[in-house]
């Protein structure tokens, strides 16, 4: 079949470039996940247009001679004033999405070889991805992804949450953690700054990561920079964190909010420091947090959020607060040079 591949810029298409785009989300989403509202199209626009700090972008858009959106392709790296930059300089991300009708056509391979153009443009050894559907598993094998680590989308249904036993967990905190307060803010204050991203920073990086070579490195000005960017996007960014006697920081949980798609809500990182475990501070956090969305959000149905398979510690409180797997996902890798010569780009 005849298509055609085309980088689009969010914030310089005309407005009639969004109903087709529109249209191509919507048939995916329905696909992918049949039971769920469609996602808000102001909220994708506004997501589009921001601003993604300390990040190179490029996005296309595969056409039919109709001019019908059948495929779309992300790329994404650090820039050189990223704080991450230095850890991560060989490394950048892809996502690649197709329409099932059209799987299988050449159209995924299209957009990938434009975003491996990109990476080789930028000397980038190291192509990471992801996929949560069989459809992209058999598309990475085919091209020679190597497997990185095992995880899993999950869910929370607030019906069926045991609201006593979060009580619980919230009234055993102090008496386990002596002299421990838990603070809250949307952004993170001044005085703390430093000290929560260097915790932050530790915490993503305690996370299981298989053989993803990603490694975080988030400093207050990129803090402030993702504040910025969820702003921009109509989302409530609230965290919590324990504190010791000491006034060390030494856990903390977020959760991502946007009123557009009210019915539910993101859970982002949980994460307790290695020397203040066995104290039931996890646990204390987040029942804190589910206590705060029900009494904040009342028309949030369901928390979602993502976890290695590996990581035993968090999916046990989850499996506790009665989280249930709702789709798994694997992450995957491409050394750039030897996908090129796969897709014959060197020639």
């Amino acid at each position: 079949m005849e298509y055609r591949i085309e980088e689009y810029k969010p914030k310089e298409v005309p407005d009639d470039f969004w109903e087709g785009y529109f249209e191509f989300i919507e048939t995916n989403h329905r696909y992918h996940n049949p039971n769920d509202p469609l996602p808000n199209r102001e909220a994708i626009i506004q997501r589009q247009k921001a601003d993604i700090p300390n990040f190179h972008v490029k996005r296309w858009i595969a056409y039919t001679s109709e001019d019908k959106v059948v495929g779309w392709g992300g790329f994404g790296a650090p820039t050189e004033d990223s704080p991450e930059y230095e850890e991560n300089k060989h490394l950048c991300q892809l996502n690649i999405a197709v329409l099932p009708d059209y799987h299988r056509k050449g159209i995924g391979t299209a957009l990938l070889k434009v975003c491996v153009q990109k990476a080789q443009s930028l000397n980038r050894t190291v192509i990471e991805t992801g996929t949560d559907h069989d459809s992209g598993r058999a598309f990475l094998k085919k091209h020679g992804a190597e497997f990185t680590i095992e995880a899993a989308e999950n869910r929370l249904e607030l019906e069926d949450v045991d609201w006593d036993l979060m009580q619980s967990w919230v009234d055993e905190g102090p008496k386990r953690a002596e002299d421990v307060t838990i603070e809250s803010f949307y952004d993170c204050p001044e005085e703390i700054l430093d000290e929560y991203c260097e915790m932050y920073t530790e915490a993503l990086n305690m996370q299981p990561l298989g053989d993803s070579e990603h490694r975080a490195n988030i400093d207050g000005k990129f803090r402030r920079q993702i504040e910025k960017r969820f702003r921009d996007t109509g989302n409530t960014y609230y965290t919590l964190i324990s504190r010791e006697k000491d006034g060390r920081i030494s856990g903390m949980t977020e959760i991502l909010y946007d009123p557009r798609e009210g019915h539910r809500i993101v859970q982002e990182l949980t994460g307790v420091r290695p020397e203040f475990r066995g104290r039931g501070l996890g646990k204390w956090l987040k029942g804190k947090m589910i206590l705060h969305i029900k009494d904040t959000y009342p028309d949030v149905q369901r928390i979602i959020t993502g976890n290695a398979e590996a990581n035993a510690p968090m999916l046990s409180i989850n499996e506790r607060m009665g989280f249930k797997k709702y789709k798994g996902a694997e992450g995957y890798k491409f050394q750039t040079e030897d996908l090129a010569k796969r897709l014959e780009l060197n020639k």
